[in-house]
């Protein structure tokens, strides 16, 4: 059984042979391989290979294609900084009001920028490489409610979300937002990904409450499952921080998998996440794989292979592997997955 098989079986609520995984590792896959932030972004070529490379030395049976949390926002006209060493990052809005930002939020703006369509391209040279045998996970990037927010700014966002008399206009930039993000996606899946994801990581209770959760996110998500659904598109949606205030409500959405993080009660989340949507995650990137060592690795993956004995997981890191995870982690990892993760 392959990398392909293997999750699209846990994905369709079967059982494969063991449990798959799949690695966030664009920073830490970059670096390995010899390639600076700047070079891996900007050539289709370099994106594809450093995915290959790496699913194919650590035996992965999938691919998280992502390249930073900036993609969509930059087509909408966000102020972006492009590191030579780091991950692009927003670093201003899409416009100096509401109108010249609400202006610029089309679909035709995302199909005419030029890293997405590096994005696509890349997606469409692992298809070519791996299609059928590794499974290729495209990220779609920001959930229309982040996206809102990068591109009008977290501060004024907020500020608006907590004013009435402003709070039809962040209704209508999130309505705007998710035609932009919905395109993303199939897009991503006409280049040839065969599941998405998406980060709505602003979304989450580190930074807002399950209220306003419920009333400005949660209906985006049902509406986007079911508008995937429709298309055929299975999805993962990833909100990084603790999720135990929500994780009900998003569990409930249905979405294809969700990607939890470290912070989540994983064995409450197993039960939650039962019958409902695939775990994807939940080990630390940081603590864990990226500071320590192939003994708390090991640990680490044991105790989430235990609590899903019955299934249900894609395994990895609950969010992205630094670029100074070491090599020597990454196969512990790998290795204890394959020895412990029979079914």
């Amino acid at each position: 059984m392959n990398g392909y098989e293997r999750i699209m079986k846990v994905l369709n609520g079967e059982k494969p042979d063991r449990v798959p995984m799949m690695l966030h590792n664009f920073m830490s896959a970059s670096k390995e391989f010899g390639y600076t932030m700047k070079e891996f972004r900007s050539d289709p070529r370099v994106i594809s290979k450093v995915f290959v490379d790496a699913a194919v030395k650590y035996g992965l049976d999938g691919i998280l294609t992502d390249i930073d949390t900036a993609i969509e926002a930059h087509a909408m006209g966000a102020l972006v900084d492009f590191p030579d060493d780091e991950p692009a990052r927003v670093i201003g809005p899409a416009g100096k009001d509401f109108d010249e930002i609400f202006a610029k939020v089309t679909p035709e703006s995302l199909i005419a920028d030029e890293r997405v369509q590096i994005y696509l391209e890349a997606i469409r040279l692992m298809r070519k490489q791996v299609g059928g045998e590794i499974l290729i996970r495209g990220n779609a990037d920001q959930g229309p409610y982040s996206l809102a927010m990068l591109i009008y700014g977290m501060e004024n966002f907020l500020m608006d979300l907590m004013d009435e008399d402003r709070q039809e206009h962040i209704i209508k930039l999130i309505d705007k937002c998710y035609d932009v993000h919905l395109a993303f996606h199939k897009l991503i899946k006409e280049a040839g990904a065969d599941i998405t994801s998406f980060g709505d990581s602003s979304c989450g209770p580190d930074l807002i409450s399950r209220d306003m959760y419920m009333t400005y996110a949660n209906p985006y998500h049902r509406k986007l499952r079911n508008d995937l659904m429709d298309d055929k598109i299975k999805c993962i949606c990833h909100i990084c921080g603790n999720l135990d205030n929500i994780l009900p409500d998003v569990a409930d959405v249905r979405f294809a998998g969700i990607e939890v993080d470290y912070k989540t009660n994983v064995t409450r989340a197993h039960d939650i996440l039962k019958g409902k949507s695939v775990m994807s995650g939940p080990i630390d990137p940081s603590g864990v794989f990226a500071f320590g060592d192939t003994s708390t690795v090991i640990r680490e993956t044991e105790n989430v292979l235990e609590i899903f004995k019955d299934g249900n997981i894609i395994i990895g890191a609950g969010c992205a592997l630094p670029d100074i995870t070491p090599e020597a982690n990454i196969r512990a990892f790998v290795n204890t997955v394959k020895e412990k993760g029979k079914y």
